[in-house]
């Protein structure tokens, strides 16, 4: 069910080229013959399954967005294979290579996206009010419930993205940040603390286009430690 959009920053025509392209692009540069490089470690995929029978979330929806995230794993490491052998080689103005190099951030913010989403997810949805987090959402936003409501909003804007609520550690205050699709809209430096997927993948099957009792079934299960730790690990 994985989902390629053609909206953001290139134009429809560009993009549904591109699209309809990667897979003949990936076989050119995989029949390219480069010089042979050491052999790079692979990412892994990390193993949500604790997460089957959460409250709010079918073990189906669960199984089949797992199954997505692996496939963002996947793509990340064949990417990170294709484009390392143009390291030594001489045709870094290929149009193959252009193109997957354009195509690695997209594959790797999804990976990446999703084992935070997945990783701040599994607790009880309470955030201890003397937490240091706690008490920076009430300074920047002046309350809790001002802080989620917005976030609620940012969750709930038309489209497929990502609510964010980044640290920014140069000025020290959080931003509620909307992510179109993986790779575009984030804060450059930012720290991401809790991160919630807004894709129709994330809960289509269960609550057809009712975003806002996904959001519901979300907070009931931040496992509030996770940003909590991030936020302790940025400084």
């Amino acid at each position: 069910m994985l989902r390629y959009s053609i909206g953001g920053s290139m134009n429809v025509f560009n993009k549904l080229f591109l699209f309809l392209a990667l897979p003949f692009l990936i076989f050119a540069a995989e029949e390219t013959k480069m010089p042979s490089l050491p052999a790079i470690s692979e990412y892994s995929a990390v193993d949500f399954s604790h997460l089957i029978g959460m409250e709010g979330f079918s073990d189906d929806l669960l199984k089949m967005h797992f199954s997505l995230y692996q496939g963002y794993v996947k793509n990340t490491n064949l990417l990170t294979r294709l484009l390392g052998s143009y390291v030594s080689g001489e045709k870094k103005t290929d149009y193959a290579y252009q193109a997957l190099k354009r195509r690695f951030g997209w594959e790797f913010d999804g990976m990446r996206l999703h084992e935070l989403y997945f990783d701040n997810l599994g607790g009880k949805g309470d955030l201890d009010t003397s937490s240091a987090l706690y008490q920076r959402i009430v300074r920047d936003f002046g309350s809790y419930e001002a802080w989620k409501a917005d976030y609620i909003s940012t969750g709930m804007m038309r489209g497929i993205g990502w609510a964010i609520l980044y640290l920014d550690p140069v000025s020290n205050r959080l931003f509620n940040t909307w992510i179109n699709e993986h790779d575009l809209g984030h804060l450059a430096g930012g720290v991401p603390l809790l991160v919630m997927d807004v894709w129709e993948h994330a809960y289509m099957i269960q609550y057809r286009l009712d975003r806002a009792k996904y959001i519901e079934a979300f907070f009931k299960n931040i496992d509030w430690s996770k940003p909590s730790t991030r936020l302790k690990s940025s400084r």
